[in-house]
C-alpha cells in the first residue's frame, strides 16, 4: 500500500512532529501488516518536500521492505547507501537492515541504539525509523521499544478491525516504560469499512429499482457522519 505524501493524516504527523521539534521520529506497530513502512515512506517524502534532508532507516527486521541499492563502490561500509522498497521501487536516502550479527546485537541495547539515532541526527535533518512489530518478537528482531527510546518521538500505527484491545493494551505497556515519548496514534482502516458503506452492502440486499437504489446509495456515500469507521 502506497500512501501520498500530501495526505491529510500524513500531514497532520509531520505538523505534529515539527511543533514538537522532533527530529528522529520512530513508527512503530503491534503486528506486521498494521502499515507501519507505509506511513514511514509517506512521511519520508513529505520531509524531502518540506526541503528536509531526510534519513529512513529500515529495523524491520521481522519483514524487511527495503534493499541496499549499490550505486558506486565503496569499502566504506558503514556510509549511507540509497535505500529501494521492494514492491513501489521508491528510492530513498535510507540504511537497510543490518545484516552483520554485531551491529544487530548492538541496536537490540538501547544506550547503543541511542548512539546511532545520534549520529543519524548529525549527518541529517530528520531520521524516520521504521521498526520491527512490537508483539512479533523473536530472537533475530531488534525490539520496536529498543528504537523508540533511543528517538525522540514514537508514533503508534493501530489497524482498524484487525488489532485487538488486548494487542493495544500490552503495547501499550511496552511503550511506557524507559524514556520513550509517544507523539500519537494512527488509525488504519484500510480493512475497516466505514458505516456508510456497511449501509450500502446490507441495501444492496433488497430487492429496490435501480435508479431508487443509486439514489440511496449516493446519500448514504456522501452523508459524511456516516463516514466514519463502523
Amino acid at each position: 500500500m502506497t500512501i501520498p505524501a500530501t495526505h491529510a493524516e500524513i500531514e497532520q504527523i509531520y505538523l505534529a512532529a515539527e511543533l514538537a521539534g522532533c527530529r528522529s521520529l520512530c513508527i512503530t506497530a503491534c503486528q506486521a501488516g498494521d502499515g507501519v513502512t507505509s506511513i514511514a515512506s509517506a512521511l519520508t517524502e513529505r520531509y524531502l518536500l518540506a526541503g528536509h534532508n531526510t534519513l529512513l532507516v529500515d529495523l524491520n527486521m521481522f519483514n524487511p521492505a527495503f534493499r541496499t541499492l549499490e550505486l558506486s563502490e565503496s569499502d566504506d561500509q558503514s556510509q549511507t547507501l540509497w535505500i529501494e522498497h521492494k514492491e513501489s521501487h521508491q528510492l530513498f536516502t535510507g540504511v537497510a537492515i543490518p545484516n552483520d550479527r554485531s551491529t544487530q546485537l548492538a541496536y537490540k541495547d538501547p544506550a547503543l541504539m541511542a548512539k546511532a539515532v545520534t549520529a543519524w541526527n548529525q549527518q541529517y535533518d530528520r531520521v524516520i525509523v521504521d521498526t520491527s512489530p512490537l508483539l512479533q518478537v523473536n530472537k533475530g528482531n531488534i525490539p520496536a521499544q529498543s528504537v523508540a527510546s533511543a528517538c525522540e518521538k514514537t508514533v503508534l500505527v493501530v489497524r482498524g478491525g484487525v488489532n485487538t484491545t488486548s494487542q493495544l493494551q500490552a503495547a501499550a505497556e511496552l511503550l511506557n516504560c524507559g524514556n520513550i515519548e509517544l507523539l500519537g496514534s494512527v488509525l488504519n482502516i484500510k480493512d475497516q469499512p466505514s458505516l456508510s458503506l456497511e449501509i450500502i452492502r446490507e441495501i444492496r440486499r433488497i430487492p429496490l429499482p435501480h435508479r431508487l437504489r443509486q439514489k440511496v446509495e449516493s446519500w448514504f456515500s456522501r452523508n459524511e457522519f456516516l463516514s466514519q469507521s463502523a
